[in-house]
């Protein structure tokens, strides 16, 4: 795979990167306050404790070196903070890529601020806190079994249940500094358009006062647009024609062309920022129930990826082991991953960008249906798209699944409406993309008709689904579910099978393990099933893709074309000539 410039040494945000920076993660103090005693006992001025923990891992991991599988709502974290001499100009800023749930951080005993959620970035400006040399940086997490928040797959309960697995308490995404200039670019958000042939950038700085922006647009090293602009009042919009010097290149399912930026910020004259990064040209659209990319029909052949590893859990055990998995799964023949309940680590996004593979972008669900639950999804779903925005693999959002935390949405016009208002926030941001309401059943207005069902007897699924009005149907047969919720009605809306399969090794499952239907004796009943089941779907000529349950393994759950730790159950090459015969 060919990295573009702005990806430096794993840099945790390839989407907007710069040279001076500083990977954090490693041996930290780890305190378990299982009493929340820790601030009455002055814990932000420093901590004794027997423990030691291995950042971005979480405690109740191996790779963490804890390995404790026991509630604790508090949990502390300390370490040595090196800070260069800085300039007058220069500042410093902690970034958290993922920390669950609620992350307060103290500087030498001061406290610098706090935020709430565990799927999106948490920044701090630590300048004004901290002193060349050593310093203390201390962080409490706060997490619990409330529903009122998005969970995911995270479990409420003290023990795994159903498709619920061990919580995430604590950091567990990459922790880093980063050095820059006050006088910086702050955002930058890129629309492509392949109609226009063209690209419309927006952006923010740290300063209202005038600054020259210089923007350099290359393809493989090849020159395709200069311009410069002057950015006044801290914001500035700028569209760009991409095909003066070069044809036209197109991000497309397993060519990932993508175009490298540079920014260059200059104030009296100095440069005083410069900021890498890349974008895809590319346009998802909508024609007579069928999903287009860049003009040609798309049919989806998706795996449904849960993102857990045996021995670190949400966390990715190394940056290597996200291209892995999407590698695998483009050899078994798939072209792209629903991101099942989780938000995954921006490195996974950008090696789908490069290599051309389609994402699914997905909030992990609350499971009350409360105003504070409401307000906490809200925001932290805004925060999501925002930080994504950037990365053409990603086609699809889905902020609802199930009907999870929204339960009565069949009936109560409170949740549709809720539903309805997350849609159009979303659109208003971002209406590049398609979007899905409530992905499996009971939709609301929806870009695309989703069904889950997981018959594990290809003739019965396609029995169940051989035409459009028992695909869009109030119930669905041989299930307690249907299309749509009261109210709403099938639109000529693309219809995709996004959940089916889910087929358990029956000789692994001991030990309460568990997956769909009776599990199968052997390899070869595996392929047979598996092979009318994918039948059962391609056969349905208005369906236009599937996503398979799943990738792997995840604790309990033994229904993955993998094992946990990513060994084949069946060959490579017999999926992928099943999914392509």
């Amino acid at each position: 795979m060919i990295h573009k410039r702005s990806y430096m040494n794993g840099i945790p945000r390839p989407q907007f990167s710069r040279t001076s920076f500083e990977i954090l993660d490693g041996k930290w103090e780890f305190y378990l306050d299982y009493d929340n005693l820790g601030e009455s006992r002055q814990f932000p001025q420093g901590f004794t404790s027997d423990l030691t923990i291995n950042v971005p891992f979480v405690y109740t991991t191996r790779l963490s070196g804890v390995n404790l599988d026991k509630r604790c709502d508090y949990v502390w974290y300390a370490r040595k903070l090196t800070i260069k001499d800085l300039t007058q100009d220069e500042r410093v800023i902690l970034h958290f890529e993922g920390s669950d749930y609620h992350t307060k951080v103290w500087i030498n005993g001061d406290l610098v601020g706090e935020d709430c959620g565990g799927y999106h970035r948490i920044s701090f400006d630590i300048t004004d806190f901290v002193k060349p040399g050593d310093n203390l940086l201390v962080v409490k997490v706060t997490d619990d079994f409330s529903t009122e928040k998005p969970r995911g797959k995270q479990r409420w309960k003290p023990y795994n249940y159903e498709c619920f697995y061990v919580e995430t308490t604590g950091i567990y995404k990459t922790v880093w500094l980063e050095y820059v200039n006050q006088y910086r670019l702050e955002t930058v958000k890129m629309t492509p358009s392949r109609r226009e042939e063209n690209i419309l950038i927006e952006g923010t700085t740290s300063t209202k006062e005038k600054v020259v922006l210089g923007i350099t647009i290359t393809f493989e090293d090849k020159l395709v647009k200069q311009e410069v602009l002057e950015v006044s009042d801290g914001k500035f919009i700028v569209t760009l024609p991409l095909t003066e010097q070069e044809p036209l290149y197109l991000w497309d399912v397993g060519d990932g062309k993508l175009y490298d930026v540079e920014f260059t910020l200059i104030r009296d004259g100095k440069e005083v920022d410069k900021v890498y990064s890349y974008f895809g040209v590319r346009d998802i659209e909508i024609h007579d129930a069928k999903i287009y990319l860049n003009g040609k029909e798309l049919y989806q052949k998706l795996i449904l990826d849960q993102g857990y590893w045996p021995d670190s859990h949400l966390t990715p055990p190394s940056t290597e082991a996200l291209l892995l998995d999407i590698t695998k799964v483009m050899e078994m023949g798939f072209n792209g991953a629903r991101k099942h309940q989780k938000v995954e680590d921006e490195r996974y996004i950008y090696f789908a960008d490069c290599l051309g593979f389609l994402v699914w972008l997905e909030m992990p669900s609350m499971y009350t249906y409360s105003e504070q639950a409401k307000q906490a999804f809200t925001r932290e779903w805004e925060l999501i798209i925002k930080q994504y925005y950037n990365h053409p693999s990603i086609i699809t959002y889905t902020p609802f699944n199930e009907s999870w935390g929204i339960s009565e949405i069949k009936t109560n016009k409170d949740q549709q409406q809720f539903v309805n208002d997350i849609y159009y926030l979303t659109k208003a941001y971002d209406h590049t993309r398609l979007v899905i309401t409530n992905d499996g059943w009971e939709h609301t207005i929806s870009d695309i008709l989703t069904i889950h069902h997981y018959e594990q007897d290809g003739d019965k699924l396609h029995s169940y689904f051989k035409t459009i009005d028992k695909a869009t149907a109030p119930i669905y047969e041989a299930h307690p579910k249907g299309a749509f919720a009261d109210g709403y009605q099938y639109n000529n809306q693309p219809i995709i099978i996004s959940e089916f399969g889910g087929t358990a090794f029956v000789n692994s499952t001991v030990n309460g393990a568990w997956g769909y239907g009776v599990g199968v004796r052997d390899e070869q009943e595996f392929i047979n099933r598996f092979r009318k089941l994918i039948e059962a779907i391609r056969t349905l000529d208005y369906v236009c893709g599937y996503c398979y349950t799943q990738l792997s393994d995840v604790q309990q759950e033994v229904n993955g074309l993998f094992y946990e730790n990513r060994e084949e159950k069946i060959a490579s090459e017999i999926i992928n000539k099943i999914l392509n015969e």
